[in-house]
């Protein structure tokens, strides 16, 4: 298969699916969705990537969920903007760092729907892409409040749900990363497509599916739909958030949330609880020194993929894709045989972001401390 340069947008016309793979496999759930998405985003051979790394690189093009502004926070978008619709909401708030796609995102599509988007931030590295994430969150017309520390989160917005309340609105909070039972069917259904696609195709099965763990929801719905799918791969979660922030005890109770969900709208969903939560293992090594913090092994992953066409961030995707390279180049299954093909989930946005900060003033100073 030929090499297909990530593209600035989708050049065909976006029109957002009625149908999923959840719904049309069990037919009786009925939970909460907005369709933004046009259907099953590619699975490509990157050639020439694979024949830098010595084995075979293939990528989910999450990157194309949505051509205004895609990446994985779309999917999950889907579900809980549905949910928050559904229970008669006004108002979405959410947290998030100073460049969070998440925030971004929701703020985005939860305009569109006619909702009031207010953010939660706290402060985070410097850099040119998180400035255009938070002028876009801006422009977008987000509330954004900032808050000196995740641990001061939870109080934060206590505060301004209560002064929501009390002004007449009809708050829904989506946590961080719109990571929680609800967010991680968007990825029950990714992981549904990549057994599809595969089975379709007539594609061997990779040694490894490499994802980021941020806030866990990716991983959950990956898991889950996976193994409803009985698609044993190994997910390799490759951390880029702090241990204490998700850990495999989140992960769990995100599956664990997913599937109750699901049997509860259609109790023929398979009891996979075990085998889910059997399929991921966190992987530390990529961490480095931080959040958003680049590592030199994120860095020359991010120029090789950039020579290649393939553009990423160096807060998640640089990081992931590190890992995905490192376990190319010198990974073992569990029986012991050397890693020869990975599957490489790419969640970051690959529309072009500066449109999207064109009507955003400069950042106020009240602001100025997001960014250190």
């Amino acid at each position: 298969m030929a090499d297909s340069p990530l593209r600035a947008s989708i050049d065909v016309a976006h029109v957002p699916s009625k149908t999923t793979l959840l719904e049309s496999r069990w037919p009786k759930l009925a939970l909460p969705r907005v369709p933004l998405l046009a259907g099953p985003t590619p699975l490509e051979l990157h050639e020439s990537l694979s024949h830098a790394a010595g084995g075979e690189l293939w990528i989910k093009r999450d990157d194309l969920t949505h051509p205004v502004y895609g990446g994985n926070k779309v999917r999950k978008l889907e579900r809980l903007l549905g949910d928050a619709i559904a229970e008669g909401a006004d108002t979405i708030v959410t947290t998030g760092a100073a460049g969070s796609h998440h925030v971004l995102a929701t703020t985005l599509f939860g305009k569109r729907l006619g909702l009031a988007v207010h953010g939660l931030l706290v402060p985070q590295a410097a850099s040119e892409h998180v400035t255009l994430d938070l002028r876009a969150m801006l422009g977008l017309g987000a509330e954004i409040t900032p808050v000196s520390y995740f641990s001061a989160v939870p109080a934060a917005t206590a505060a301004l749900i209560t002064r929501l309340r009390l002004s007449g609105k009809k708050p829904y909070v989506i946590p961080p990363g719109g990571s929680n039972g609800i967010g991680a069917l968007g990825y029950v259904e990714a992981g549904l497509e990549i057994a599809q696609q595969m089975l379709e195709r007539r594609l061997p099965e990779p040694d490894a599916i490499v994802v980021p763990l941020g806030s866990g929801g990716t991983v959950a719905g990956l898991a889950v739909g996976l193994a409803a799918a009985g698609c044993l791969v190994p997910i390799h979660a490759m951390r880029v958030t702090p241990r204490g922030f998700v850990g495999r005890a989140l992960v769990l109770a995100q599956i664990r949330s997913a599937i109750e969900r699901l049997r509860l709208s259609d109790d023929r969903f398979p009891r996979i609880l075990g085998v889910a939560t059997d399929l991921y293992r966190i992987d530390d090594h990529e961490l480095g020194e931080g959040y958003g913090l680049p590592t030199p092994q994120a860095r020359a992953a991010m120029r090789l993929a950039e020579e290649h066409g393939l553009l990423l961030d160096p807060t998640y995707t640089g990081k992931t894709l590190a890992g995905a390279l490192r376990l190319l180049r010198e990974g073992t299954t569990a029986s012991g045989k050397r890693i020869q093909r990975v599957l490489y989930v790419h969640t970051l946005s690959s529309a072009p972001l500066r449109p999207l900060a064109e009507k955003s003033p400069s950042i106020p100073h009240r602001l100025d401390r997001l960014l250190t």
